[in-house]
């Protein structure tokens, strides 16, 4: 017999549900305190703290990425590449860029950025000793088109045109993987979404799918690795 119940993360925390990251990651030190199993404290419940500190992260981030992907394009022409990240973001995790395919114009890039939510290492061998997928808690494919366009790249294809391309590769790839979850809102201009894996392993493998299948549909993936690690401050 399986018997299943629903955990409020936010409640668990003792945060709003509005909470922002740096907020959530206070209240997470905080209960670590009062539960880590190497401070006396219980097992079970220190895996519920953890789980809600993942969940609670992912949604802040997504939510973040929600907006960004929303905001009006800038129309000027940037000074650098539209699409460079920083090392770091204002919210401490770091930042990255992959692959960007080569394209005849920039609407027909997709950004399709890597967010990795990890446990902090106890031992810095362990990135050797241990394999990506027990490194990391959880691992999402933020999907967002278009990117931002300088002015000088002229107007592109019709971007109706795009829209329903970008979003049947995304949900091919949402039956093909098989996300643990998963969200889009599709526009007739626009697009963005997220699929949610549990392991790296499974959140390379969706991306591997999603820039195969936009090469065949004439176009390219824009890609960025964010990762924002968990810290096991217990002091």
């Amino acid at each position: 017999m399986t018997y299943t119940f629903e955990i409020d993360p936010a409640q668990v925390l003792g945060v709003r549900t509005d909470a922002s990251l740096e907020q959530i990651r206070d209240a997470y030190r905080a209960r670590s305190k009062k539960y880590h199993p190497d401070l006396g404290g219980d097992e079970w419940a220190f895996r519920l703290v953890a789980r809600s500190y993942e969940v609670l992260s992912r949604a802040r981030v997504s939510g973040r990425f929600a907006a960004e992907a929303s905001a009006p394009t800038p129309r000027s022409a940037p000074t650098v590449d539209p699409v460079t990240t920083r090392p770091t973001d204002t919210e401490g995790a770091s930042v990255r860029k992959g692959v960007r395919d080569q394209v005849e114009h920039p609407a027909l890039l997709v950004d399709v950025e890597l967010l990795l939510l990890r446990m902090e290492l106890e031992n810095p061998y362990d990135v050797i000793a241990l394999p990506a997928s027990e490194r990391n808690l959880s691992c999402s494919l933020n999907v967002s088109w278009p990117i931002t366009i300088p002015d000088e790249a002229g107007p592109g294809p019709d971007r109706t045109t795009i829209a329903p391309k970008v979003a049947a590769v995304f949900n091919d790839v949402l039956v093909r993987s098989q996300p643990t979850s998963s969200w889009q809102d599709e526009g007739a201009t626009t697009f963005k979404g997220w699929l949610s894996y549990p392991t790296a392993q499974r959140c390379y493998g969706g991306f591997n799918l999603i820039r195969t299948a936009l090469n065949a549909r004439g176009l390219g993936v824009n890609q960025r690795i964010r990762e924002i690690i968990i810290p096991r401050d217990t002091d």
